[in-house]
C-alpha cells in the first residue's frame, strides 16, 4: 500500500486491505451466540426439517439438544439407522434434563420423520401432554405396539389423546378402554369407524350400569348384540328399553325347527343328557304353566298368581311366579319389583295371559261417574297405557326368548358380564317394590 495522497489511501492492484486478526475471544463469543462450531465436519441438516430457533442466549445443553435434533430428523439417505439410534440414545440421556418447551420443540421435528427410532418416540409419547401430544396427534403412522404401551403405561390425558387418533385400531381400543375411565369411553364410543372387541363390549355393558352418559352412545354401537342389550334393559331408562326391545326382536322358529326331531328322543327318555335337555328347554317353542307336581295350570290360576304377586309381592307368592313361568326364584323377583313395568309386560306375554286380562291389572281408576281423576291416577293411566302398548308389540316367542336371556346364568358371556357388575349368583339388580303395585 502505497503513502496517502491528499489523506486517502491508495492501493496496488492485486493488494487487499489488512483486516485485524480476531482473537479467540471473540470466536468463542461468535461461537455461543450463533451455535456454530468452527471446522464442524458433522452432517449438514436439511434446512426443510428444521423449525425455527430463537436467537435469545441459547445454553449449550439446549444447543446440543437442537443440534442432535437435527441428526436425528434427517432423511434415510443422509444418515444410516444406526447413526439415527445412536442419536436417540444420546436424547433419551439429555432430553429429561430440559426444559418443557424444548422437549415439546423436539417432539413436534420427530413427529415428522417415518423413521425415528421406537425408544425415542416411546419417551417423548410417555412424556408430559404437552410433549406427548406433538407425537400422538402429530405423527401419521405409530407402531401399535407404542399406542398399546403408552396407554398402559400413560396417564388419563394420554389415553385421552390416543381416542382422538384416526388410526385407533381394535387392540389399541382394548387397550385405552381398560382403566374404565368415562371420557376416554365416551371417545371411543363415538368412533364408529373403529371396531370394539366383544371384551371391550361386555366391559362397556357393565360400566354402563352406573355410567348413565354411555348408555345412549353403546346403544348405537353395531357390535351389541341381543345379550348386551337384555342386560343393559335392567338398568336404563324406559325410552332405551323400547329402543332395546325394538332392536333385537327375533323369530326362533329356525333354531327350533332344526331342534325338533330331539324333543321326543331327549324328554321321552329317563336318562337324557342333562345339557341337551336343558338347551332344549331355552329353545322351546311355547311354556305351558305347570304346578308344583309339574300338572297344567289353567289361565284363571295364571292370572290370580300375578294379580297377587303385584298387589302383595311375599316370597311364597313370588316362588309361585316362577313355578309356573319355569323362571328362577331370583329372576321373578327381579321382575316383579322392578320399577318400570316393561319386564312384568314381557312375563304376561310370554306366559300367553290376554291382552285385556293384562291391562286389568293396573286397576285404572275411570272418570266416567264424573269423578276428577288425580294426577297420580291420570299418569298411573298413561303408564298403563304406555305398557299396554309394549304388550302388543311384542311376539310371544320374542317375549320367550327374553326371559330365556334374563335367566340364562349358564351362558358364559352373560356370566363374564355379571362378574365385572360385582355380582355374585342370586343377586338382583334392585330391591324396590314394583311401581305396577301403585296403578
Amino acid at each position: 500500500m502505497k503513502s496517502p495522497v491528499n489523506g486517502v489511501p491508495v492501493t496496488t492492484v492485486g493488494e487487499t486491505p489488512c483486516e485485524k486478526a480476531p482473537d479467540m475471544a471473540d470466536i468463542e463469543t461468535a461461537d455461543e451466540n450463533e451455535g456454530v462450531l468452527i471446522g464442524d465436519t458433522g452432517p449438514t441438516p436439511d434446512t426443510a426439517m428444521l423449525t425455527p430457533m430463537t436467537s435469545q442466549r441459547a445454553t449449550p445443553r439446549a444447543l446440543m439438544v437442537r443440534k442432535l435434533a437435527d441428526i436425528a430428523v434427517l432423511p434415510a439417505g443422509r444418515i444410516s439407522s444406526n447413526e439415527r439410534s445412536l442419536t436417540a440414545d444420546i436424547l433419551l440421556q439429555v432430553l429429561d434434563k430440559v426444559e418443557e418447551e424444548l422437549r415439546v420443540e423436539v417432539a413436534q421435528r420427530v413427529a415428522r420423520v417415518a423413521e425415528s427410532p421406537p425408544a425415542l418416540l416411546r419417551m417423548l409419547m410417555l412424556d408430559e401432554p404437552a410433549v406427548a401430544e406433538k407425537i400422538i396427534r402429530g405423527a401419521d403412522t405409530l407402531p401399535e405396539a407404542l399406542l398399546i404401551e403408552t396407554s398402559r403405561e400413560g396417564s388419563t390425558a394420554h389415553r385421552i389423546l390416543i381416542a382422538h387418533r384416526a388410526d385407533l385400531s381394535t387392540a389399541v381400543a382394548d387397550s385405552v378402554l381398560q382403566f374404565d375411565e368415562p371420557e376416554v369411553c365416551k371417545l371411543v364410543l363415538r368412533r364408529e369407524e373403529c371396531v370394539l372387541s366383544p371384551n371391550a363390549i361386555n366391559t362397556l355393558v357393565a360400566l354402563s350400569a352406573t355410567r348413565l352418559d354411555l348408555q345412549p352412545l353403546l346403544l348405537r354401537r353395531s357390535e351389541l348384540e341381543p345379550a348386551h342389550g337384555f342386560m343393559m334393559f335392567w338398568w336404563v331408562n324406559a325410552e332405551m328399553r323400547r329402543r332395546i326391545l325394538a332392536r333385537f326382536a327375533m323369530d326362533r322358529s329356525v333354531i327350533q325347527d332344526a331342534l325338533a326331531d330331539l324333543y321326543p328322543r331327549v324328554f321321552r327318555n329317563a336318562e337324557a343328557d342333562p345339557f341337551v335337555k336343558e338347551i332344549l328347554v331355552l329353545c322351546e317353542r311355547r311354556h305351558r304353566p305347570r304346578g308344583v307336581n309339574g300338572e297344567p295350570v289353567s289361565m284363571d290360576v295364571v292370572k290370580r298368581t300375578l294379580s297377587a304377586a303385584l298387589k302383595y309381592p311375599a316370597q311364597e307368592i313370588v316362588d309361585a311366579v316362577g313355578m309356573i313361568a319355569g323362571l328362577s326364584r331370583e329372576l321373578a323377583a327381579r321382575i316383579l319389583r322392578d320399577q318400570g313395568g316393561e319386564a312384568f309386560a314381557v312375563l304376561c306375554k310370554a306366559l300367553g295371559v290376554p291382552r285385556g286380562d293384562f291391562y286389568g291389572f293396573f286397576e285404572i281408576a275411570s272418570d266416567e261417574d264424573g269423578r276428577v281423576l288425580t294426577e297420580d291416577e291420570k299418569a298411573a293411566a298413561v303408564r298403563a297405557e304406555y305398557l299396554l302398548g309394549l304388550f302388543d308389540s311384542m311376539a310371544r316367542d320374542f317375549a320367550r326368548a327374553i326371559l330365556r336371556y334374563w335367566d340364562w346364568d349358564g351362558n358364559p358371556r352373560i356370566a363374564h358380564i355379571t362378574r365385572l357388575l360385582g355380582l355374585n349368583e342370586g343377586d338382583e339388580f334392585g330391591e324396590q317394590p314394583s311401581a305396577l303395585s301403585a296403578l
